[in-house]
């Protein structure tokens, strides 16, 4: 009873620590949302929202001030992005998504975030991926301006994707929303570049130009756009402009390295070998500072890769450290009354202590296997960071079992006990692994038809006596062998 007692009052004293220390937090963030809604501007004082991070995330803080620490991540992150800082914005973004704050404008922002590393990693399937989780965040807060930006930002990467009939619905969408200037010169922007990527490229400068004719801040892009459009049809000439603007007004190293293409270019066939080495040396300088930013966008991306594919990498954790406390209360009181029921008795039977050694091995061993599953699943996990789709080259069983062997040697060891062959441990590892693959992707990644795929799954069912829709539930139990 005394050790119940002593731990409620740890208990109550946590929790008054962590409401002293909410309070303060508070304070902080209120003026960090004051900055960015009134004065639209970011909340420079990292020291501060360090210490909002330090005091507040902890269980009790996560518990009762879930929306203040994921503010104070957002900022944090956005901080980290402004100063080129990747990779730790990314890991603020994520815990700030994770938090999941109350305001969806607030949401949505942190997955824009996201998607905006994403799409300096050239990632844009997963760019994509969060620009449609903040569209939804938007569409919930029914903030028109945000959510107009998002049917922007999600027709841009349909288009980058091919995807041109879902990137053209989404520009008839965005075109309901008549807002600002600045707005309506996206539009235009990414107009161009749908008809760009068709390869129209009449159109597409008709709409680049009118982007600009509308812009309010920095039009690189547009500008990079235009350059590049008429490089690919050959107009050098028109070009050189947009590239010597974005050289003297740009501070993106990429817009400003394709730039440097074009003069180069125009140099070489000019023979202008004073202009050609400066130019040469500039372009080897942006280069250097591109290399360093994608090193870092990359290994952010990597990051945002993981935890889409598993956003709650810990939660298996703390269910089992959770399961594992009540069990130990529930062990504690269990003895407690033993101990007051048999308080007469000289000494417990050797029954109920070979019943309780039991019980315990019994809950010890669940543990293990409990342990075992997530070890099991964090492998699959590392397999698909890894491998987000399956490679061509895994058609090959052989160098499929000798790549993932490292990770699920003992299931592959049970596979290959069924005696299928090659092509159908292939089809068998392949729903294991990326069970969410429908038929025409596995057909795809296989290199046959639907019909083939279907084909190999009927020889696979009728070996191993299971049903077709039982197939995936059956792979998965191999693991647990």
């Amino acid at each position: 009873m005394r050790n119940i007692i002593m731990s409620n009052l740890i208990l109550l004293f946590a929790c008054i620590c962590s409401s002293c220390h909410g309070v303060e937090a508070r304070e902080i963030i209120a003026v960090a949302d004051s900055l960015d809604q009134n004065e639209h501007v970011i909340y420079d004082d990292t020291v501060a929202l360090k210490r909002v991070i330090c005091s507040l995330d902890n269980p009790f803080g996560r518990l009762l001030h879930s929306n203040t620490l994921g503010k104070a991540y957002y900022y944090m992150g956005r901080n980290y992005s402004l100063s080129n800082q990747i990779e730790e914005a990314a890991e603020c973004y994520i815990e700030a998504d994770r938090l999941q704050i109350d305001d969806p404008i607030y949401r949505g922002r942190v997955n824009s975030c996201m998607g905006y590393i994403c799409a300096q990693n050239n990632s844009d399937s997963l760019a994509l991926i969060f620009y449609e989780r903040a569209s939804e965040d938007f569409l919930e807060s029914k903030d028109e301006w945000y959510y107009a930006q998002t049917l922007l930002d999600r027709a841009e990467f349909q288009t980058n994707l091919h995807n041109y009939v879902a990137a053209d619905s989404l520009l008839n969408n965005a075109l309901l929303y008549n807002l600002d200037s600045a707005y309506i010169a996206r539009y235009y922007e990414t107009k161009g570049l749908y008809y760009y990527e068709l390869q129209q490229h009449d159109s597409a400068l008709v709409y680049f130009k009118k982007s600009i004719n509308l812009h309010q801040m920095d039009p690189s892009y547009t500008y990079l756009k235009i350059l590049q459009t008429y490089h690919r049809v050959q107009l050098l000439d028109s070009a050189i402009p947009y590239a010597k603007w974005i050289i003297s007004h740009s501070n993106n190293p990429n817009y400003r390295l394709n730039a440097y293409f074009i003069v180069i270019k125009k140099a070489t066939q000019e023979n202008q070998t004073n202009l050609l080495a400066e130019y040469s040396e500039a372009r080897q300088d942006t280069h250097r500072i591109l290399e360093s930013l994608n090193e870092s966008y990359s290994l952010a991306t990597e990051k945002l890769l993981s935890y889409i594919n598993n956003p709650h990498p810990w939660r298996w954790g703390w269910i089992l450290l959770a399961l594992m406390i009540v069990m130990c209360v529930g062990l504690v009181i269990g003895d407690m009354i033993i101990y007051k029921r048999n308080t007469n008795k000289q000494h417990i039977s050797r029954e109920q202590m070979s019943n309780i050694s039991a019980s315990l091995a019994k809950r010890e061993k669940e543990l293990i296997e409990a342990n075992q599953k997530i070890h099991r699943a964090k492998l699959i996990d590392e397999i698909r960071i890894k491998y987000p789709t399956p490679p061509n080259k895994w058609n090959d069983y052989r160098i499929l079992k000798k790549d993932i062997s490292p990770y699920l040697s003992t299931w592959l060891s049970t596979l290959e006990e069924l005696n299928l062959t090659n092509r159908e441990n292939v089809l068998c590892t392949f729903i294991f692994l990326y069970p969410y693959l429908s038929v025409e992707e596995l057909a795809k990644f296989m290199c046959v038809t639907k019909g083939g795929v279907q084909v190999i799954r009927t020889h696979v069912v009728k070996k191993i006596g299971v049903e077709s829709n039982n197939l995936v539930d059956y792979l998965q139990k191999l693991s647990n062998n």
